[in-house]
């Protein structure tokens, strides 16, 4: 993959304390951005992880404590990045949380948490780049998604359908503005070795004011599924996004899964439901206090 799509170019990534918000951040750097503004809404993780990165890359790191459940975070992370980085090329609107429970448990608060962070973030930071990307008629705006907003995901409600009202933005938008130099990618991962897997645990334990040390010992008895390391997802994005790939789908068994789904209906049902039944043991098992895998 050639580096020029991203070499001098300025980028801002939401999420980026971590996993594949950290991961875009660093790959960016590695291939020759000239400035990376890194948004995170922990501040102190945000901190500690641009300081590692500033010490490889000098001057072309910036950290913004952001929550991209704000609209005014997000707009003046934009309109300062634009501002002072003299415009900008690419933002990764990547900040979002995972929910995966039985839907009779899910509160409408927490629906709607969900929609400001997974749906209206991502729509506050692609509204606000369109437009200082339009009058230089450049610029990319990656949204990440998810294949459990392609395809139905059981349990995953709430999640899914964030996803999913991304995905149509962001294939909207490729279309509406295809005449322009404006580009535009959705991600879909399927499964990929982030923190994913805990996320949902761990938030639900930080509201419910638990400590950092009972976090890490309560999340250490999720037990992550088979995943596609983060690199290697990583290696694969980046070369989509630089052929302008409107829908980036990872990995195989996430395409595979999606062209079941489109093409062969019987054969995803069963699919669908033995995903059904897995975690639905899942919930039950950890309702016990077991160790248990994640049902991918």
């Amino acid at each position: 993959m050639s580096n020029e799509y991203f070499k001098d170019k300025t980028a801002i990534v939401t999420g980026a304390a971590s996993g594949f918000g950290l991961g875009f951040s660093q790959r960016l750097l590695s291939l020759g951005a000239r400035k990376v503004w890194m948004a995170d809404f922990d501040a102190q993780k945000l901190g500690e992880q641009a300081d590692k990165l500033k010490a490889l890359y000098p001057g072309r790191v910036e950290a913004v404590r952001a929550n991209a459940m704000a609209r005014a975070d997000v707009e003046g992370l934009v309109e300062r990045a634009a501002r002072e980085s003299g415009g900008l090329d690419f933002i990764f609107n990547n900040a979002g949380r995972p929910m995966t429970k039985p839907s009779e448990e899910l509160s409408v608060e927490e629906f709607e948490d969900l929609i400001r962070l997974n749906y209206m973030g991502v729509m506050y930071g692609t509204l606000a780049a369109l437009k200082v990307m339009l009058p230089r008629n450049r610029g990319h705006i990656v949204n990440t998604a998810s294949c459990g907003g392609l395809m139905p995901a059981p349990y995953q409600t709430a999640y899914a359908s964030t996803k999913a009202a991304v995905i149509a933005m962001t294939r909207c938008l490729a279309y509406e503005y295809a005449h322009t130099g404006i580009h535009f990618s959705q991600i879909s991962p399927m499964n990929v070795a982030t923190n994913i897997f805990t996320a949902q645990l761990r938030e639900e334990l930080r509201r419910a004011g638990e400590s950092k040390e009972n976090i890490e010992k309560t999340a250490a008895k999720i037990i992550a599924p088979d995943a596609m390391p983060l690199d290697e997802a990583l290696d694969y994005i980046f070369a989509e996004i630089a052929k302008q790939a409107a829908d980036i789908i990872l990995g195989q068994d996430g395409r595979d899964a999606y062209r079941q789904f489109c093409e062969d209906r019987p054969a995803f049902d069963k699919w669908a439901a033995a995903l059904a039944a897995s975690r639905r043991a899942f919930y039950e098992a950890a309702k016990r206090g077991e160790d248990v895998q994640f049902p991918g």
